[in-house]
């Protein structure tokens, strides 16, 4: 039979958590929310620029203005109008 295993306190949980790796890196096992590399995102994020990281900051965002017409243009310029919403191009 084993013995029951003990429940540590809520102090003894704290001291443990004084050197915890809190959002040293992506694969640190605590993060805080926020909007920095290192944390993770709340649920009620957008993608604003704002609560979290806007869509597309910072990536090379050049793609044609105009779908060519050798695709079917209205599908084509529907997806591009969509990255351009999220901040994608110019």
């Amino acid at each position: 039979m084993t013995q029951p295993e003990e429940v540590p306190t809520s102090q003894q949980v704290n001291k443990a958590h004084t050197n915890s790796d809190v959002d040293s890196s992506v694969v640190a096992q605590h993060h805080t929310l926020g909007i920095q590399h290192n944390q993770g995102s709340p649920g009620d994020h957008l993608h604003d620029g704002k609560s979290s990281k806007k869509l597309g900051k910072g990536k090379d965002t050049l793609f044609p203005t105009t779908a060519a017409a050798a695709y079917n243009q209205a599908q084509i310029q529907s997806i591009i109008n969509a990255l351009r919403n999220l901040g994608w191009g110019s």
